[in-house]
Formats: C-alpha cells, sequence, structure tokens
C-alpha cells in the first residue's frame, strides 16, 4: 500500500486485530452444491471451507467454495434454461437429474484458480494487490518453520504448521495442526479505517474520484452501466453478473431510477425444485424465495471517501451505489474500489 503510515503493517496485524474466530461451518467436497447454498443461506456467509477425506475424523483442508464460484458453475451448466423452462410452464421438477445435484469437488474442479499461498507475513499492500488488483477472492495464509526468516516473498517455503484462509467471507476452523482462518475483504477496510488517524488527507477524496463513473444506462452508450430492469428475469441478472464480473447489479425501474440490487448472494437458498423461479422478473425471484427487497446503500457526489467508508462499515454492505439528482444510479464503490484507492496514492 502506497500510504506510507500503513506500509509497516502486514496480514499478521491485520489477523491479530480481526482475531480468529472459530468457524462452526464447512462443506464436504462430496456435497451437492443445493447444500452449499442452503448451508450459505442458514448462515448468511458468502464461502465455506471445503474439507475432503474418507475419515470424518482425519478430514483435510481442501479449498474454499465462494456463492460467485457457485454462480459461475450453475448459469455455465447445460440443461439449466430447459429445467427452468420445464418449472415454469409445468410448476413442478422434471425429476431430472439438475445442476444443484453437482458435488462441491467439481464445482472447484471447474475454477480456473485456486485458491493461493502467502505468508503471515506478507506487507498489507501485497494482500490489498490480491484483493484488489488481481481479483482475488481468496487466499490462503500460512505460518511455517521458517516464519521468522527477513525474507516478505509472497510464496513462502519450508514445512506448514498454520494455515489461515483469507477469503470473501469465512472464518476460522481447526483441523488437528492446520488452522484455518477467514478475513474479509471487510475486514481489510475495517483495518484501515481503525488507523484513520494515520491515513492524512486521504480520507478527504471527493468519492467521484474512488467510484467507477459510467456512462448513462443506455446500453447503446458507450461505458454505460451494467444493469438489469425489473422486467429482466432472475437467471438473465445471474449470467449478466457473471460476465460483466461484478458481484452486484442495480435493478432500476421504467425511468432508470434505482430499485434495489440483485447480488449472487441472492442464489443462496436455490433449490432444486424452485429453480424456475430463476425465469421470472428479478423481484418475482426474491419474493418467491421469500427474500426481502431491501433498499441499498445510496450516496451522492458530494460525500468523501471517509463518509463512504463508515457508511459501509456501519451498514455491513459490501458496496454503495452513487445516483444523481434524478435517483439514477452512475456509479458503483465496492470495497475492492475501496482498497484500489489506497494503491493509487
Amino acid at each position: 500500500m502506497k500510504t506510507r503510515a500503513l506500509e509497516k503493517y502486514t496480514v499478521r496485524d491485520v489477523l491479530e486485530y480481526r482475531g480468529h474466530p472459530q468457524l462452526q461451518h464447512t462443506v464436504d467436497e462430496c456435497d451437492t452444491v443445493e447444500d452449499a447454498l442452503e448451508l450459505m443461506y442458514a448462515h448468511d456467509v458468502v464461502s465455506l471451507p471445503v474439507l475432503g477425506g474418507s475419515n470424518s475424523d482425519d478430514q483435510a483442508f481442501v479449498d474454499i467454495v465462494s456463492v460467485y464460484d457457485l454462480r459461475d458453475y450453475i448459469t455455465n451448466s447445460q440443461g439449466l434454461e430447459e429445467e427452468v423452462d420445464f418449472q415454469m410452464l409445468s410448476g413442478r421438477a422434471s425429476g431430472k437429474p439438475t445442476v444443484l445435484e453437482d458435488t462441491v469437488a467439481q464445482v472447484v474442479r471447474s475454477r480456473k484458480h485456486a485458491s493461493q499461498e502467502v505468508s503471515t507475513r506478507m506487507p498489507l499492500e501485497e494482500l490489498v494487490k490480491l484483493f484488489a488488483t488481481y481479483g482475488q477472492h481468496r487466499v490462503l495464509v500460512t505460518a511455517t518453520d521458517d516464519d521468522n526468516d527477513t525474507d516478505n516473498n509472497a510464496q513462502v517455503p519450508g514445512t506448514r504448521k498454520r494455515g489461515v484462509s483469507v477469503d470473501s467471507g469465512c472464518s476460522s476452523i481447526s483441523l488437528q495442526n492446520n488452522k484455518v482462518c477467514g478475513l474479509t475483504q471487510y475486514d481489510v477496510v475495517r483495518f484501515i479505517q481503525h488507523h484513520n488517524h494515520e491515513l492524512g488527507s486521504s480520507l478527504d477524496t471527493p468519492i467521484m474520484s474512488v467510484a467507477r463513473t459510467h456512462a448513462p444506462l443506455s446500453p447503446s452508450a458507450r461505458g454505460h452501466m451494467p444493469h438489469i430492469t425489473v422486467r429482466n428475469t432472475a437467471l438473465h441478472a445471474l449470467v449478466l453478473l457473471r460476465d460483466s464480473h461484478n458481484s452486484a447489479l442495480p435493478v432500476v425501474d421504467s425511468d432508470g431510477r434505482l430499485v434495489t440490487e440483485f447480488a449472487a448472494t441472492m442464489l443462496r437458498g436455490l433449490t432444486h425444485n424452485s429453480i424456475g423461479l430463476l425465469g421470472k422478473p428479478v423481484l418475482a425471484y426474491m419474493f418467491g424465495l421469500r427474500m426481502r427487497v431491501l433498499s441499498p446503500y445510496v450516496v451522492h457526489e458530494n460525500f468523501t471517501l471517509s463518509q463512504v467508508m463508515s457508511g459501509l462499515l456501519r451498514m455491513n454492505c459490501r458496496r454503495a451505489w452513487l445516483v444523481d439528482r434524478e435517483e439514477r444510479p452512475v456509479a458503483v464503490i465496492s470495497l475492492t474500489d475501496v482498497l484500489n484507492h489506497f494503491l493509487q496514492l
């Protein structure tokens, strides 16, 4: 991180500030996609450590699966649209195997990138780069036998003694001699905010300088903001989320005014009997799964970075929507954007 006041901090400092809460919820690699979605929904998490091994008393940490992994796997599956259409017309499941019956192991194998390993000694700047610049959602932080070395490389040789998963939404588990512990982008932003007295005037930056601004919502306009209308189906929204590499999209009315947001997390709770809901408009999909249509966190162009960070943390939000005077979304400020801002200083 370019801010001099934070150059002295490492991943270990963030872990110590966050603590090591024990994680009660894990998923087995043989569990189904539906099992993982149900567990995420029940406990309001966006990722789960994946355990493997035939002996339940000697399971090993395999990887982390996130709701974004599940979104990509589900929307790329063959036969999904056929099942959606069948359930929309008949009101019942077809009885054929669906993508939700595939295993978590299949999802993990389908990914292009697995969890990376980094040291607890990694500079905070490097961790922020993984989250912000490279789009990394998960890393495995390891303490090794040579942890007292002065080398601060991301990849640390030696015998692993402890593993800590820094991810977008999980805590920690103990597996005999290994420990898997989680941090989120939210936790890193909290750590930075905790040291706001060291950041000087950087927190007074106008939010327009941090936000990813877009042209008008018209799809024909160059650089238009990806969005969905209240008439678009949930399946269309999920595919657009996947293809635009966004975690959420604004849902707008016929006048382009912000109504709510549609996020990948809204897959949680989907079952093989309710796949047909994906063929309904986004609001009907939310009602069908008994989700609350929440008002998103909205900010205006006169907000500062400090105000937006405080709001994100206070409201436990992953993003803020910048709207114009007509309440039309013109930009989004995610936790990734906030972290990326500090890399540019």
